[in-house]
């Protein structure tokens, strides 16, 4: 049982919602039914909600990205506060337990810098996927016209802005570690 909640839970982080998003399904979640997580990226929702209420579905939606933005920063900052808690203590310890705080705090460490990279990475995924998007939108625009067209131009617009959002706050994350790895250092 436990492997299937870890295994679970690392399946919902990878897929992007968090813990609120997944108790509002649970509470909506009656016996013997399941639940699909879905990435779909929509013009309208109507397509989908139609065919999922003719199923007898119910569909719950949430921002991947911002969810996965936010666990991120989560991530990051509770590796940071315990490598802060695990200093303050070594600045204390003696001996062989101050040798063990270090070992933590270097293990710690290449966590973050794991976290960092990992959110680079999904960054610069994240870029392929949306410039991907915006030009199938594009080629799509190229052939459509009138209130079709502004509609598509609309959401490749709308889809390069909501990626800037994105990196603007992921920049702000590496950043915020590299200050805070400079003014360690200059401790």
């Amino acid at each position: 049982m436990a492997g299937f909640l870890a295994g679970a839970i690392g399946d919902l982080h990878v897929a992007g919602v968090d813990a609120e998003f997944v108790d509002e399904v649970a509470t909506a979640l009656q016996p013997g039914k399941c639940a699909v997580i879905a990435e779909v990226s929509e013009e309208w929702v109507t397509p989908v909600d139609t065919g999922m209420e003719a199923l007898g579905g119910i569909i719950f939606r949430t921002a991947r990205k911002a969810v996965e933005h936010d666990q991120r920063a989560q991530d990051v900052a509770t590796v940071r506060a315990e490598i802060d808690q695990l200093k303050a203590e070594h600045a204390r310890a003696r001996g062989e337990r101050k040798a063990k705080l270090q070992a933590e705090i270097d293990k710690l460490n290449a966590e973050l810098q794991a976290k960092l990279d990992q959110a680079k990475q999904r960054s610069e995924q994240i870029k392929s996927e949306t410039e991907a998007k915006v030009q199938a939108l594009q080629k799509k625009a190229e052939k459509a016209q009138g209130e079709v067209k502004a509609t598509l131009d609309a959401r490749a617009k709308r889809i390069r802005e909501e990626y800037k959002q994105s990196e603007a706050k992921t920049k702000h994350l590496l950043a915020g570690q590299l200050r805070k790895a400079a003014a360690r250092l200059e401790k």
